[in-house]
């Protein structure tokens, strides 16, 4: 296959159902390889942003990736309820987020680190862990490497600790 070949395979979104069905049961070790593994999501309809989840058991191994969320070029809604309710059918340990920003800028918003901090609320209250929030652009930022994730885990677990008193 020639590189026109495969482009037109991956604008065609034929590549989507193979990147989610050979994932599967794979254990993916940080946010590159997730970038990598997720990246070939976005190629058809780049022009929206979606919200994809990678579902993961207590190893991190790949249980489903699916887009939950799609929107317009300038965002889109995300309701952690269905997260929930995807991760208690899967029976999910843990997760990633992906979001594409079709501007090409991967630099998170005060939107995308609110919506960040519900979800993380939202799955430590069923004991699920948020590893990371993954923005794709022109490349890709990883809330946990740039340590935005930790910050919002240890705000989260004093906000419980101070609860609990």
């Amino acid at each position: 296959m020639d590189r026109e070949q495969f482009w037109e395979e991956l604008r065609s979104g034929r590549f989507v159902s193979m990147v989610k069905e050979s994932s599967k049961g794979k254990a993916l070790a940080g946010s590159l390889e997730a970038y990598n593994v997720v990246k070939p999501l976005f190629a058809d309809e780049d022009d929206i942003e979606k919200m994809f989840f990678i579902f993961m058991d207590q190893k991190n191994r790949i249980l489903s990736i699916e887009n939950l969320f799609k929107g317009s070029i300038a965002g889109s809604a995300i309701y952690p309820r269905e997260i929930i309710k995807r991760i208690i059918k899967l029976r999910a340990n843990t997760l990633v987020m992906v979001h594409n920003h079709p501007s090409g800028d991967p630099t998170p918003s005060n939107e995308d680190k609110a919506i960040t901090l519900r979800t993380m609320l939202a799955t430590a209250s069923i004991d699920v862990g948020l590893l990371d929030h993954i923005i794709i652009g022109e490349r890709y930022y990883s809330m946990a490497d740039e340590g935005i994730i930790k910050t919002m885990k240890t705000q989260l677990d004093n906000f419980m600790k101070g609860a609990k008193s």
